[in-house]
């Protein structure tokens, strides 16, 4: 009788240590989710974002600027279409041509406080780049 509760307790201990470092996992994991996405490291990594109407003419960016940077490209296009009505009368739509990647975990914030930007139709950029560059080359240019 008393091996028997020895190894229920043998059990309870081991599911309570597991519980422990799971519940610690999860603190960590979102402890790294705060830091990325609320701290400098979240404005290096960022991409900046790219929109374009339907044909290419206009095209406006933005530097991982948050809320007010999308409102300044969205005022520019206003402010483009006032210029060109006649784009206008085709097509007056903001097209993104960025795509959207849920693993980047440090834009995640982005997500949540400006979602109006990723529920902009996609378009797939004119003026993507033909050329394969090596990782080396790549972490250059970014920096």
């Amino acid at each position: 009788m008393k091996s028997n509760k020895i190894e229920t307790d043998g059990a309870k201990n081991k599911l309570k240590k597991r519980t422990r470092i799971i519940k610690w996992l999860a603190i960590l994991f979102a402890i790294i989710i705060l830091i990325a996405n609320f701290s400098p490291i979240s404005y290096t990594l960022h991409e900046n974002y790219t929109y374009s109407n339907y044909d290419g003419s206009f095209t406006g960016d933005e530097e991982a600027g948050g809320t007010g940077a999308f409102k300044t490209v969205r005022y520019d296009y206003r402010d483009w279409l006032k210029a060109h009505p006649d784009k206008a009368q085709k097509d007056s739509r903001l097209y993104r041509t960025f795509s959207i990647n849920p693993w980047r975990f440090w834009e995640w914030s982005d997500y949540l406080f400006c979602p109006e930007r990723f529920r902009l139709p996609y378009k797939t950029p004119e003026n993507r780049q033909t050329t394969t560059l090596s990782l080396w080359d790549q972490l250059w240019d970014y920096f």
